[in-house]
């Protein structure tokens, strides 16, 4: 079950902006310090900016060109995430030893962030308290697993509905976003659900267009879809083969290296599926992560796997990683005759034995 909620974690992610900008302002007032100093950050830059407190209060002046996602943290990494339009002139008090916000007024960003905040709080606090009666001795979990469940359900069903009432909005694709990008293991059909919902301003801000890379990233990996296409070039550096142009066969894609073992380890296994079934339609296409194009190419001479070998020899940077989720290998992808994902992973002889089934059926 999906928890709506990973937006809160978002505060480690960078990503670069460009655009013409305006200027918001922030008046701040701190009720609890004279001096010191707080961190604000735009979530869209790798370094915050320093903000001086001087005799209680604090002046900051940043650019920004549509609704923007900030954080206002300390030296602990205590952290109130808000939002911030362009031309604004925000009013926030803070308690700063607690690093707490106590109000934030004139951001109309912000006011829609607060919509769900708002909703969503008094089930975060069931959920916490929830929590921490699991820790009881002689807890009932079952009963309270099935209360959590529940708590979830209705967390997602207010996201949805902010969505379906706010999906037009900057701080939605956010949210949409960081959702997609902080949730290990989502299902590419939940990102999906989510990113449907954004429409007008939210598809074409700069956190809508990131929320459709990572969905489209999801699919990459997901049964039912079609494969992202690419072309790189084979180990001769004079030829390149396109995926899409591949099909009309079933063909696995192998996501590999030199220097993974478990990757050589599935070698023999991809050698006899080859063998067996290349010639009623079956093709393999290896793109080697390696950075070293020398080590590839030893490694093909040592393998001698008779199929398509493709690299860009840039590693984890290469661009078959802007559309595909790579996060270790090897990872395998087997698409059907019209480039659809049909199975992934399939490890040892379970590839011999799905190439079988889908034989058999034609």
């Amino acid at each position: 079950m999906l928890r709506i909620v990973s937006f809160y974690l978002f505060v480690g992610t960078c990503l670069s902006l460009q655009a013409t900008a305006s200027h918001f302002t922030i008046k701040g007032k701190v009720t609890d310090v004279d001096s010191g100093f707080v961190f604000i950050r735009n979530l869209t830059k790798p370094v915050p900016d320093t903000v001086q407190i001087r005799k209680g209060q604090f002046m900051y002046t940043a650019s920004i060109d549509e609704p923007t996602p900030h954080v206002i943290t300390d030296e602990k990494n205590r952290y109130q995430l808000f939002f911030a339009d362009p031309g604004d002139k925000i009013e926030i008090t803070l308690k700063r030893n607690e690093m707490q916000v106590l109000s934030l007024l004139g951001s109309a960003a912000q006011d829609i962030f607060m919509k769900l905040l708002v909703k969503q709080d008094p089930w975060q606090r069931m959920r916490e308290q929830l929590q921490q009666a699991m820790n009881v001795p002689n807890a009932n979990r079952d009963s309270l697993q099935a209360l959590l469940f529940q708590i979830s359900n209705q967390t997602n069903a207010n996201f949805y509905q902010f969505l379906s009432e706010n999906g037009q909005t900057e701080v939605a694709a956010f949210l949409v976003y960081s959702s997609i990008s902080n949730e290990r293991g989502l299902d590419a059909r939940v990102a999906d659900s989510m990113y449907t919902k954004l429409s007008g301003k939210a598809l074409s801000s700069f956190y809508g267009k990131e929320a459709k890379k990572a969905t489209d990233k999801l699919r990459a990996v997901t049964v039912g879809y079609i494969a992202p296409d690419f072309t790189l070039p084979d180990s001769s550096g004079t030829k390149k083969y396109t995926l899409s142009k591949l099909r009309g066969k079933y063909l696995l894609v192998d996501f590999w290296a030199s220097w993974c073992g478990p990757c050589k380890g599935e070698i023999p296994y991809m050698k006899e599926a080859y063998k067996n079934f290349h010639d009623k339609g079956f093709e393999i296409m290896s793109v080697s992560l390696d950075d070293k194009r020398e080590n590839w190419l030893n490694a093909l001479r040592q393998f001698q796997m008779p199929w398509i070998q493709v690299s860009d020899c840039k590693g984890f940077r290469s661009t078959v990683n802007d559309l595909y989720p790579i996060p270790s290998i090897p990872k395998t992808i087997l698409l059907d005759k019209e480039g659809k994902i049909i199975a992934t992973d399939l490890r040892g002889t379970a590839l011999d034995k799905k190439l079988e089934e889908l034989f058999h059926q034609e």
